[in-house]
């Protein structure tokens, strides 16, 4: 049982691989290397752009890097952002963002694509009375099937939207709360003050051209900074 879900999940990588493949999907990651201010202002003091598949073989730089700063500036606290992007579009890779939901609907038609061709070789070589026109768990697979690939369609349309959107307003920071958005902002600075006047709680995210920062404010943070003021 653990080794065919073992393997279940290699197929499913490789089916996730493929989609990237034709989708043109070129994995980088942006380090940056950063000084934050109690303001959350930030100075930008090193970055490194490379490869997705180079990091594991350059942590060692990153380390380096990381270590040298902290020998530079004893009393500041060095902090690392690693925003991971395609090089193609500069749209946000990952699961939670448009980019890797196109790419998993993809994988998943070739999923379905599959299971309907293995079903049907099985059944030509042990079923004398299987007929394609009729079976009824293969018309469900088919009906399946189509539905995948109209979700894929909505969602490529939504990801040609983004990439042009972003293309054209790639100097802006745009603000999340879960995955409903507050807005979009000129700098950094500017949108975690707004996420901190809104008075609500959660996990925000902000979004840039190479810049990716999360935190999460809880009711407890709010209490602390009234009374404070």
């Amino acid at each position: 049982m653990a080794q065919e879900r073992m393997d279940d999940w290699m197929q499913e990588a490789k089916d996730l691989a493929k989609a990237e493949r034709e989708l043109k999907i070129e994995h980088w990651v942006y380090i940056s290397f950063e000084i934050r201010s109690p303001d959350r202002s930030r100075e930008v003091l090193h970055v490194i752009d490379i490869p997705r598949d180079m990091l594991d073989r350059w942590r060692w730089l990153i380390n380096w890097r990381k270590a040298k700063l902290i020998c530079k500036y004893p009393q500041k606290k060095i902090d690392l952002l690693f925003c991971y992007y395609d090089k193609r579009t500069g749209l946000h890779t990952g699961f939670d963002f448009i980019l890797g939901q196109v790419a998993s609907a993809k994988a998943q038609i070739t999923k379905v694509e599959r299971a309907i061709s293995r079903y049907i070789d099985y059944n030509k070589c042990n079923n004398l009375f299987f007929d394609i026109e009729t079976d009824e768990q293969l018309q469900k697979a088919y009906s399946k099937l189509e539905q995948k690939k109209e979700n894929y369609q909505i969602l490529y349309v939504m990801l040609q939207e983004e990439i042009k959107n972003h293309r054209e307003n790639s100097d802006k920071f745009k603000l999340f709360i879960g995955f409903k958005k507050l807005g979009e902002f000129s700098s950094i600075l500017e949108a975690k003050q707004y996420a901190d006047q809104t008075g609500q709680t959660g996990r925000f995210s902000l979004l840039g051209d190479k810049y990716y920062d999360s935190w999460y404010i809880s009711q407890w943070d709010i209490k602390k900074e009234e009374k404070e003021t």
